[in-house]
């Protein structure tokens, strides 16, 4: 049964925000209106592509009261827009809204969760007005739309053209993450608008929204471009129907300056949580930074917002860890790895499965090996070469059996390599799912609201 419906208003859309769950294991499937209650029990995330774009309003609202219908009950509806906020944008999000609250309990809290940033594309939002490569929508090209030209690039305006819905805006701030709560509990606005200009702006959203949620019972509806939605699934625990794990874990023990660039990348690409190891610390058996560190990563590997990314980092420098007596830099690697066996077996003994990394990067030469020996892996059952030295496969044996895993070394590819290899280890990932998935024959799919 689905736990997440999409209404997209277009098919490029409605795909790549599916792609953004399908990265963490869930089970996605686009399909046309007609087909939603067809496939709602087999898959994890539903995304209907209304293709309405450039409808009439009030045929494009239909559309969406239509298919909230036909999948209710879901954890999550996300409404998606386009990434420029053309075509019937205040139209259907109230109507994706009147849909939720229409189907819940009389007095539940329901509120619309708009965040129109995409930082990946060159889209963000700054003072409520959305920005394409910096400039506002109107001093764009999309000012001559032919079929949707902007005239604006005030995100509340937009949305006053279709609908009267009251708009709450929370603007950037470097607040903490309980103030940022209480920003989205504040006001009875049923839109909540936020800025956002990079990723981690949208993580933080996400699981302020969350906390939120366990706070007051708030039901968000979620609307954005594709990032915010899928985030906010992750921050409610909203995961697939079996077998689902954790996010993936990268533990990066070299030092190298192009192993610095390739995670200075990925963390521009999506959700990502650094963990960072001060090799000289570590190094010190008086130091409580081990300890610390252990705690931190199991917080992020446990915690009910989990990042799709969790990345155990040497940020300590080559020359500084040149610096440490060779009895020191020979035991670095086999420190590293016995924290990192020592979190996993904590997390599988006290958590569970669900808590465990569902794939496992790993860079850096004597680091992979001391990690492999202290999960007690019997083989590396090697698949293939993803670039020449970057080898993916699946692990055998240990708390992480079966785990697909990626090895690479620390001076292997180029800026954009690591891209490529979390590229290939989601698709694995996907695939292990996919297996176990068709394994199991009785689901019990816990949603966050449900019709009495």
């Amino acid at each position: 049964m689905a736990q997440v419906l999409v209404v997209a208003d277009d098919l490029t859309g409605a795909n790549a925000t599916g792609a953004r769950f399908a990265r963490t294991g869930m089970r996605v499937a686009t399909v046309t209106p007609e087909h939603v209650s067809r496939v709602a029990g087999d898959y994890d995330v539903v995304v209907a592509n209304l293709d309405s774009r450039h409808v009439p309003a009030e045929q494009a609202a239909d559309l969406v009261t239509d298919v909230v219908e036909a999948v209710w009950p879901v954890g999550l509806v996300v409404k998606r827009t386009d990434t420029t906020l053309r075509g019937n944008i205040g139209a259907e999000i109230e109507a994706t809204y009147d849909a939720v609250r229409d189907r819940l309990p009389a007095g539940t809290r329901v509120r619309v969760l708009f965040t129109p940033a995409f930082p990946g594309s060159g889209r963000i939002t700054e003072d409520g007005v959305q920005l394409l490569n910096g400039l506002p929508l109107e001093r764009t090209e999309l000012a001559v739309d032919p079929l949707c030209p902007m005239t604006t690039s005030v995100v509340a305006d937009i949305l006053a053209e279709q609908t009267d819905l009251a708009v709450r805006h929370v603007p950037i701030r470097r607040i903490t993450q309980e103030m940022l709560t209480a920003e989205l509990l504040a006001g009875d606005e049923p839109i909540v608008l936020c800025d956002a200009s990079s990723e981690q702006h949208l993580t933080d959203i996400a699981e302020a929204a969350a906390a939120a949620h366990h706070s007051d019972g708030t039901v968000w509806v979620a609307v954005d471009p594709g990032p915010t939605g899928a985030l906010l699934a992750y921050a409610l625990r909203l995961r697939g129907q079996a077998g689902s794990r954790g996010p993936l874990l990268a533990v990066a023990g070299s030092t190298t300056e192009l192993t610095r660039r390739q995670l200075a990348t990925v963390a521009r690409t999506g959700a990502v949580r650094f963990v960072d190891v001060d090799a000289v610390a570590i190094s010190d058996p008086d130091s409580d930074h081990p300890d610390e560190v252990a705690d931190e990563l199991t917080a992020h590997l446990s915690s009910s917002g989990f990042p799709e990314l969790c990345v155990l980092r040497v940020v300590t420098t080559a020359e500084r860890v040149r610096e440490l007596p060779p009895q020191a830099r020979a035991e670095l690697p086999g420190r590293i790895a016995s924290l990192v066996a020592d979190v996993v077996n904590e997390l599988a003994d006290t958590v569970g499965a669900q808590a465990l990394p569902s794939g496992l990067y790993l860079t850096g030469g004597d680091l992979v090996a001391s990690l492999l020996d202290e999960l007690d892996v019997h083989a590396f059952d090697v698949g293939g070469e993803i670039v020449p030295l970057a080898v993916h496969g699946h692990l055998s044996g240990g708390p992480l059996d079966g785990t697909p895993v990626v090895a690479k070394g620390g001076l292997v590819g180029d800026d954009i390599t690591l891209v490529e290899c979390l590229a290939k280890l989601r698709r694995a990932v996907q695939t292990r799912l996919h297996q176990v998935h068709s394994e199991v024959s009785e689901h019990v799919i816990p949603t966050l609201v449900r019709e009495p």
